[in-house]
């Protein structure tokens, strides 16, 4: 008997969208396979009956499943959802991924406040974009959903990869080293910088099937992008005047 798991089924469909699947006789889906397919709104079809699963693994009313596949009556403390009624550890990759995106969120929050302390509203609405950004990647992941093509702070992709690999052309500055003489608005969006880059790392743990493929690169490239990005935004914030020690970090 073959088993179709939700890793196998990411590695296929990848960002495809299609109608439904076809499960070969014999093949038994896990129930996160089934949840997969639910999440992108793709109707399993079972081969030789030609109808759509009935039950997603129909649970009792008020159940859960549990991490091994059981039944839960009750939710324990020490679990949290993965989706629907599914289960897993709170140290779960795409657990500890969502969380690494929820500290990135807040402390976007809190250097736009820093901003506005500074009466710097340009600042304030720079990060906002970048904020509405962030936040679209958590259903595009729950959903599986492509992350939308990025245009922010009047870049796309290429503008962004084009400004932070070269500088000097675009601001006047070679790659600098930082220094709390950047001013607290480059301070600010440089510790961003290194947040998104974290929360990257774990985006790559948790979306690395067992084969060690990684999935979602489109979540993946939108957050070295985004780190590109802050990188750029710390030369557009520099404080007038501001001559950089040295290269390096």
């Amino acid at each position: 008997m073959a088993v179709l798991t939700e890793s196998e089924l990411r590695r296929i469909l990848m960002d495809r969208t299609v109608p439904a699947w076809t499960i070969p006789a014999g093949t038994v889906p896990t129930p996160a396979a089934l949840d997969f397919l639910r999440e992108r709104g793709i109707t399993p079809v079972f081969e030789g009956h030609g109808v759509k699963d009935a039950s997603f693994r129909a649970l009792p009313p008020g159940s859960f499943e549990g991490p091994d596949g059981a039944v839960l009556d009750h939710k324990p403390e020490g679990l949290t959802h993965l989706s629907g009624r599914r289960l897993v550890a709170k140290n779960h990759p795409i657990i500890a991924f969502r969380g690494r995106l929820d500290s990135l969120c807040a402390r976007i929050v809190s250097a736009q406040l820093a901003g506005a302390q500074a009466g710097r509203d340009d600042f304030v609405s720079d990060l906002e974009e970048v904020l509405e950004f962030a936040r679209r990647l958590l259903p595009c992941e729950l959903r599986g959903e492509k992350v939308p093509e990025m245009f922010l702070c009047g870049l796309d992709a290429k503008g962004i990869r084009e400004r932070s690999h070269n500088p000097l052309s675009f601001f006047g500055h070679r790659h600098m080293r930082t220094s709390w003489r950047m001013g607290p608005l480059s301070v600010a969006l440089n510790e961003l910088r290194a947040l998104v880059r974290e929360t990257e790392l774990a985006a790559a743990r948790a979306f690395q099937d067992q084969d060690g493929r990684t999935g979602r690169e489109d979540i993946i490239t939108a957050l070295n992008r985004l780190s590109s990005l802050f990188y750029v935004l710390m030369y557009k914030y520099l404080p007038e005047g501001f001559v950089p020690e040295g290269a390096g970090i």
